[in-house]
Formats: structure tokens, sequence, C-alpha cells
């Protein structure tokens, strides 16, 4: 009887490397972000192997704790990328501006 056994670790880290895979899927079709040819390549080339990462994990049933780190940390970064351009742009009140042109 073959059965099939996942860690908690895994499913967390498969989790992560979708979230970094998306990211950088985005950042790759994007039009609102400005990247060059050489930088969109390296953007594909993460995409893919954060895919490829995931479906290795899923294959394994299991990944080590620094694979789980290294996947939350780059989901991490995309969430962080994510909110600071859906940040509304800050308007300075109209006696903030006057201010700074006096000084």
């Amino acid at each position: 009887m073959n059965s099939y056994i996942v860690t908690t670790h895994a499913i967390f880290s498969v989790f992560f490397w979708c979230i970094a895979g998306f990211g950088a899927t985005f950042a790759v079709f994007s039009t609102q972000i400005k990247d060059t040819t050489f930088e969109r390549v390296a953007l594909s080339f993460i995409a893919i192997n954060t895919f490829a990462t995931a479906a290795r994990v899923i294959k394994n049933g299991w990944i080590s704790e620094g694979g789980m780190l290294l996947s939350f940390s780059l989901a991490l970064y995309v969430v962080a990328i994510i909110c600071k351009k859906w940040k509304p742009e800050r308007v300075m009140p109209t006696d903030k501006e006057m201010d700074s042109e006096i000084n």
C-alpha cells in the first residue's frame, strides 16, 4: 500500500512559493512596471523556478527548514511590494506645502 504523507512545513512552503511565483509572473507581464528586458528575463526565470520548486515540494512531501524560510522571505517581499504599490499617494495639506516653500 502506497501512502502519501506531506508535512505542514511543505504545505506552507508551497503556498509561499506560489505567492512569490505569482508576484514574479505579474511583474513580468505588467505594463505599469518599467523594467529592462534583462530584468524581465530574470523575473521570468524566478517565476519558473518558484513554481518548479513548489511542484518538487508537492512531489516529495517535505522540505528543509531553510527552504521554507526562503520561500517565506520571498513571499513576504512580494506582499510588501504589493502593499507599497496599492497604498494611495500621500497628499500634503496646503498649509504644509506653504511651509516647505518658505524654508
